[in-house]
């Protein structure tokens, strides 16, 4: 239903934008968001097994994505790591605590929601907000 020049705009939307820069109300690309997008853009309504189609003919896959903070300096997490992280770990050893990472988190990578379509290969980055 789709022309190959929209076929070619809604691609580089979904590789070009996220859907909250889009003031859609997804977090990430699902079917559902494509085919709102598709809407929104050409007034063509489709059945979300035709956008899994559509994604599956143009390459996209469904990916976890890759939660990074919005203000994550690569530099920074490093140093941190590498100089201030030990000293916290001895203290906390010192004073008998144990040492676990991410369990705090309460995740698991087994996790199937929260899943996108991006290009295969291409990982979808989220930027995440912590607080102290």
């Amino acid at each position: 239903m789709l022309s190959a020049i929209q076929e070619e705009t809604i691609q580089r939307t979904l590789i070009d934008k996220r859907p909250e820069q889009l003031k859609m109300e997804f977090f990430l690309w699902s079917r559902a968001a494509v085919a709102q997008l598709i809407e929104q853009e050409y007034g063509i309504k489709l059945h979300v097994r035709s956008v899994g189609k559509y994604l599956a003919r143009w390459g996209f896959t469904p990916q976890k994505p890759i939660k990074r903070a919005y203000e994550q300096s690569p530099e920074a997490v490093q140093n941190w790591l590498q100089g201030e992280y030990p000293a916290i770990e001895q203290r906390a050893r010192q004073e008998g605590a144990e040492i676990h990472w991410g369990d705090e988190t309460a995740l698991v990578n087994t996790d199937v929601r929260g899943r996108g379509y991006a290009p295969a290969g291409k990982t979808p980055v989220v930027p995440v907000k912590s607080f102290p």
